[in-house]
């Protein structure tokens, strides 16, 4: 067997158990069942509290668990191995929904890419619940990189009105607003569930943080008030000539002096240090966005450093978070 035969053959083994990775890791949300082995049960336990479910699915999905490691078999019983807690553990910070994006939606998309690239039929339009739910949810799962940043700049530059354009459930408005006592914040989002969401968690803040279900175009609001403006995961939503009108639009908000935060991965990044080898995270959702009608895919840097320079903002800083995953452009709208 030749060289590249053998690397071929790894490489479907590896999509193989990858793929069972996905699936497994799915289903267990879906069924609640990485909580439901936090402690060591049987399999006949849950269908006693299940009476409809497969027996035999079941019987496969606990046995591809325990091959892959995420549960233990003990006597009988199974439970949680240290993989499976942090699988359990992170759920609410975007991993459900991260997989759920990969399991439902990703697969489906490319499937058609062969007729896509023969123009046989138009881009996709994205699913509401993938657009409007899942990538909200997903995206909490940055917070941990984005955080960091955003306290620094806060405390630095002393922001008292903060704009968060597509804010989402107003994750890091709220974050902010408890750190700092003096913060005020406006989160605009355009999908009212989502809004929804973001008003009620908002609710202990007294009038802190306003919430509106709009977009940055259609905003109503004085000029000039804010100190800084956070595009957060938002600019590949639009193609090149509405980036640009954000952008502007933007710096009509901002006081002179202020600043915009434009957080987005990267297309053509080579991560400073990487724990696995490998550049597929940016370029597939990149290839998976691009897919779709309206999507122009990731960015490449020298095209946000354009977008800034064209929009008229001076002092561009960017700043790579953990493992180059994203990068964080802050600039500022001159003073005069």
């Amino acid at each position: 067997m030749d060289i590249g035969m053998l690397s071929l053959l790894g490489k479907t083994i590896s999509l193989m158990e990858n793929l069972g990775f996905l699936w497994l890791v799915h289903t267990g949300y879906e069924l609640n069942l990485w909580e439901g082995f936090l402690k060591e049960r049987n399999k006949e336990d849950f269908l006693a509290e299940n009476p409809d479910w497969d027996p035999l699915l079941l019987d496969h999905w606990l046995e591809q668990a325990r091959i892959q490691e995420l549960v233990v078999l003990t006597k009988g019983k199974y439970k949680l191995s240290k993989t499976g807690k942090a699988i359990h553990g992170y759920r609410n910070y975007g991993l459900e929904a991260m997989y759920k994006e990969f399991a439902l939606y990703w697969g489906a998309s490319f499937a058609q890419l062969p007729e896509l690239i023969r123009r046989q039929i138009p881009r996709l339009k994205m699913d509401n619940e993938m657009e409007n739910e899942l990538i909200s949810r997903a995206s909490k799962s940055s917070e941990f990189f984005v955080w960091p940043v955003l306290r620094g700049k806060c405390e630095k530059e002393d922001w008292h009105h903060v704009l968060d354009v597509g804010c989402g459930e107003a994750v890091l408005l709220r974050r902010l607003v408890e750190e700092f006592p003096n913060l005020h914040g406006v989160g605009l989002e355009v999908n009212q569930s989502v809004a929804n969401r973001a008003a009620m968690e908002t609710e202990p803040f007294q009038g802190r943080i306003r919430i509106e279900a709009t977009n940055v175009f259609d905003f109503k609001d004085a000029l000039e008030i804010y100190d800084c403006c956070l595009l957060n995961n938002l600019i590949y939503y639009f193609t090149g000539q509405q980036r640009l009108d954000l952008l502007k639009t933007v710096t009509d908000l901002l006081k002179p002096g202020g600043k915009i935060g434009i957080l987005t991965a990267l297309r053509g990044v080579s991560p400073a240090f990487q724990i696995f080898k490998t550049h597929i995270p940016q370029n597939l959702m990149s290839f998976f966005l691009s897919c779709h009608d309206g999507f122009e895919g990731l960015p490449l840097e020298k095209e946000v450093l354009n977008l800034l320079e064209q929009a008229g903002f001076t002092e561009v800083e960017v700043i790579p978070l953990p493992f180059k995953v994203s990068h964080y452009f802050f600039a500022r709208k001159p003073l005069a």
